[in-house]
């Protein structure tokens, strides 16, 4: 006969921590109620799950108020998110911040997930398939707390994904007012420039026949190398 499995317990600290999560939730949700520094010590320190939205707005809010009208509430909230943000499980921080990129407030979204290394390979590509390639194109060689096989895995896809990219610009022969025909190089933005050129040279473009500027490039590169840098750390591991 199998022994019948053990009853599970909660513990006392376990019970405790749900009942503050639950109390955490609902006062948070009021707008004029900011939690104390103790409030989110505590928070963080119980990694606790369900508050990511309501502290992301009260994190949002502070940041929208001019320095010299935050109280002490604001700027414990600007300091301690982050430190919230990195304690919790990272799909879950993911999940709380990454749908802000595409909203007002995506700049201080992304320095969220360049500070607290929120890189999520599948979230980026959903970026980039949902027409925000800027914005997919800034995070992607920022870094990730930790990286499991099937992290790599979607980074691999993800690699793929934009090496199969089809080119949004093309080269064509065009004719001139004198009625002279060359090859000139049309950028996604349809600015003519020298058939030779990689990007665009007009003023503000700087875009390549795929819609990507040189700085975006060298982000590309960072990510590929960094991809090359894990798949030997686990093949040795």
């Amino acid at each position: 006969m199998k022994p019948e499995p053990a009853a599970r317990t909660i513990s006392f600290e376990q019970l405790r921590a749900e009942e503050l999560r639950r109390r955490y939730l609902e006062l948070i949700d009021r707008p004029d109620v900011f939690p104390t520094r103790s409030n989110w010590q505590y928070i963080t320190a119980n990694a606790m799950t369900g508050l990511g939205p309501a502290l992301f707005t009260k994190y949002l809010r502070s940041l929208e108020l001019d320095e010299e009208d935050r109280q002490e509430l604001h700027q414990t909230a600007i300091e301690e998110f982050p430190v919230y943000l990195a304690a919790v499980p990272v799909e879950y921080a993911v999940a709380t911040v990454y749908p802000a990129l595409t909203g007002p407030h995506a700049r201080e979204a992304a320095e969220l997930v360049e500070r607290c290394r929120l890189f999520d390979a599948a979230a980026i590509l959903e970026l980039i398939k949902n027409g925000c390639g800027d914005t997919a194109l800034s995070l992607i060689d920022t870094y990730r707390s930790e990286y499991t096989p099937d992290e790599v895995n979607r980074m691999q896809q993800l690699s793929d994904y934009i090496e199969t990219m089809e080119p949004c610009g093309c080269v064509e022969e065009r004719t001139n007012l004198l009625g002279r025909r060359s090859w000139r190089y049309i950028c996604p933005a349809g600015h003519s420039n020298d058939s030779d050129a990689q990007y665009c040279s007009h003023s503000g473009c700087g875009r390549d026949i795929y819609g990507r500027t040189a700085e975006q490039n060298g982000r590309i590169e960072t990510f590929t190398e960094r991809l090359k840098a894990l798949k030997h750390l686990f093949s040795v591991g």
